[in-house]
Formats: C-alpha cells, sequence, structure tokens
C-alpha cells in the first residue's frame, strides 16, 4: 500500500482529529488553564495520533504485502482465501468471508467445468474408436475389390482416419503424459511407417517420396511421433506442387540433439503467415485460396512436440516449398 493512499484512506480520521483538537483547545482557555498546559496536552495527543497512524499502516502494509507474495505464488489464484491469514479486524474479516464464498463459488464452477470437459473427452474418443471400425471394414473391403473406384475410395478414407485421429489426439493433447510410451527407436522406421500409412494419398497424387536412410536413434513415443510427420505429409500432398510434387526426408546430428527435416517443393507459404503457421486456427492465405484448411493440423503438431521435448520450427519461400524440422533434445532422450 502506498502512503499516499493510506494518507487519503485516513482524510477523514485526520479532519476529525484537528477538530478535536482546536474544540478541546478553546474549551480548556475558556477554563482559563494555562496555553503551556493546553499546548502540552494538544501535543501529547497529535503524538499518540501518528505513532497510532504509523503502526496501523505498517501493520495493514504488511498484511497486504504478505498476501500479495501469497498471490503471485500459486498457480491457481482462486485459492487464494484457502492459504491466506484470517483478518483480526471486523472489517477485514467481512470481506474474507465474502472472498470464501466466491472461492467456493469458483471451485464448484470449476468441478463442474473439468466434469463436463472430461464427458465431453470421452465422448470423442469413445466415437473416434467407434467410426474407426467401419474405416477398417471399409478398406479391407477396397482392398479385396481392386478397381479405380476402390482405390479412389481408399485415398479418401486415409483423409478420414487422418481427421479422426487429429481429433482424438486433440482431445488427448491436454493430458498426453499419460499415454507416453518412451523407448528407443529408430527416425527412418518412423518415417517409413508414416509414409506406408499415406501412401494411397502419396500414389493418387503422383508425389515422390525420398527418404535418405539413417543409423540414428530417438528415445521418444513412436506413436505421437508417427501422427506427427502423417500430418506434415498431408500438408506437403495438400499444398503441392503440381508439376512433379515431392517429399524430401532427411535427418542430420544438430547442436541441440537431432534434427527430422521434412521438405516439400510445393508453393510455399508467405513470409507475412510463417511467423503463425503453429497457431490454433490459422490458415493463411493458402488455406483461404484452398479453402480446405482448419488451422488445427500444425497447431496440433506444435503442441504435441512441445509434450515430447521435441522443438518444431519452418522455414519457407513461396512456389519454392517447405521445410518442417523436428528437432529432438540431446541427452537422455536422444541416441546419436
Amino acid at each position: 500500500m502506498k502512503k499516499s493512499q493510506y494518507l487519503k484512506d485516513q482524510l477523514l480520521v485526520g479532519v476529525l482529529n484537528v477538530f478535536g483538537m482546536l474544540t478541546l483547545t478553546l474549551l480548556l482557555l475558556t477554563l482559563n488553564i494555562q496555553f503551556e498546559e493546553v499546548l502540552l496536552i494538544i501535543l501529547v495527543w497529535l503524538a499518540g495520533a501518528v505513532m497510532y497512524s504509523f503502526l496501523d499502516y505498517r501493520g495493514k502494509n504488511k498484511r497486504i504485502s504478505r498476501t500479495f507474495a501469497l498471490l503471485e505464488e500459486l498457480e491457481h489464484k482462486y485459492l487464494l482465501s484457502e492459504v491466506m491469514d484470517v483478518p483480526d479486524t471486523g472489517e477485514g474479516l467481512a470481506y474474507f468471508k465474502i472472498l470464501k464464498a466466491c472461492n467456493k463459488s469458483m471451485l464448484e464452477k470449476v468441478s463442474a467445468t473439468k466434469r463436463e470437459r472430461k464427458e465431453y473427452k470421452d465422448y470423442i474418443e469413445q466415437w473416434i474408436h467407434e467410426v474407426k471400425t467401419p474405416i477398417a471394414a471399409i478398406q479391407i473391403m477396397c482392398a479385396n475389390n481392386k478397381s479405380e473406384l476402390s482405390s479412389k475410395v481408399l485415398s479418401e478414407l486415409q483423409k478420414i482416419d487422418l481427421y479422426a485421429e487429429q481429433a482424438l489426439y486433440y482431445a488427448r493433447s491436454d493430458e498426453a503424459e499419460r499415454d507416453f510410451l518412451v523407448k528407443e527407436v529408430s527416425v527412418t522406421d518412423m518415417v517409413h511407417q508414416a509414409i506406408a500409412d499415406n501412401k494411397q494419398i502419396l500414389l493418387r497424387n503422383n508425389v515422390h517420396v525420398d527418404v535418405e536412410s539413417s543409423p540414428h536413434t530417438v528415445y521418444t513415443d513412436r506413436k505421437w511421433v508417427e501422427f506427427i510427420l502423417k500430418q506434415l505429409i498431408t500438408n506437403a500432398v495438400q499444398y503441392r506442387n503440381v508439376h512433379s510434387p515431392e517429399i524430401r526426408f532427411q535427418v542430420v546430428p544438430a547442436s541441440s540433439g537431432l534434427a527430422l527435416t521434412v521438405k516439400d517443393n510445393g508453393i510455399g507459404i508467405n513470409e507475412s503467415d510463417l511467423p503463425r503457421i503453429f497457431d490454433k486456427g490459422f490458415t493463411g492465405e493458402n488455406g483461404r485460396i484452398r479453402k480446405k484448411s482448419t488451422g488445427m493440423g500444425l497447431y496440433i503438431c506444435k503442441r504435441l512436440g512441445d509434450k515430447l521435448g521435441i522443438h518444431l520450427e519452418a522455414e519457407s519461400y513461396p512456389d519454392e516449398g517447405t521445410s518442417i524440422i523436428l528437432e529432438f533434445p540431446k541427452g537422455s532422450f536422444t541416441k546419436v
């Protein structure tokens, strides 16, 4: 609390004290009390008032500073009333009870919201698992009845499967750590699996894939990384170069650990859009032109990468292509 604010709050008390001093002075002088004695009484009164104000300010300022310190330490600010000291004044106690009531209402609201989110998340996960069954059945039927039509159906089914996985991973991203299975895996093996999962889309669009084989391994969750790679492949196909589209995968040691680069020769990204491509819902100029972008794919990739400790960054130039670099951390998570 600032001293100026405290003095402003105590203005009425100060005015009443001055009025009291003047009244007492006139009364004592009327009673023929010596002026020196009256002055002594007024000085004692003034000293007492000043001392009280000083001690009151110091006590209030100390309590307020301690409360603000507690507030800064709390991750959830609405829990302040659970850890702060109970005030020893009537006014402070009244405000404390009001704060406790507000806190109780907030906790009930937070608990209700968490229950609703969990129920919705559980429903989404269950729905996605259910919808994957007919997708798999249709894929089997198409594989057993090969034709030009079944090839097209398989290509579209892979897109549906990716969108379903995208929703599933987004629903799980808040608690991704619970689903992690970290172990040593080959980077090249993860790349080949992601390519195999997208082979119909790649074949339908005549996209050439070049994978530089690498002996390097990393410690990570294979399933989550493969999802990121599949999303990057889908983006590369969606924004491909109509003439000889190509996707290249390259693994190289880096100062931070290990870098996996996914590079295409597609239409590229405008310089003004590049800093925002990992933002939630951002589609950019290319997305608005194609009208097929949701702005969620790269956002989910970045979010999952952060959970896994994988740094994602992008390099791109219009009409030259885009490179997405996945940097796996050095140390206990990487074997180079």
